[in-house]
């Protein structure tokens, strides 16, 4: 292993990406721990529970990719993680340059 593989170890992609992940599940598990009486929360639970597992899959990629020095599976899952960022940004952008 060459010292460029062992400086990207913890590269600002997999570091960036990994908080990122991290954020998103905790505030999965945070909706799915909140106390509520909708009828409709064994639904919720169940898509909740499926978003906590892509994101714990993601995240099992992640790990991976850093410790086996596999660059295009942390950039992979960089852009899959920044990506709902992405869209509130956009969106406000959008608003701000065409507003009427």
């Amino acid at each position: 292993m060459s010292s460029a593989d062992k400086s990207y170890r913890w590269g600002w992609m997999s570091i960036v990406a990994g908080v990122l992940l991290g954020g998103y599940l905790l505030f999965v598990l945070y909706g799915l721990f909140s106390p509520s009486e909708d009828p409709q929360r064994g639904m919720a639970n169940g898509f909740l529970s499926f978003v906590a597992f892509i994101l714990l899959v993601l995240g099992t990629l992640l790990w991976f990719g850093v410790t086996r020095n596999k660059v295009w599976l942390v950039r992979i899952i960089f852009f899959i993680a920044i990506l709902p960022g992405l869209s509130p940004i956009a969106r406000l952008i959008y608003v701000l340059t065409h507003h009427t």
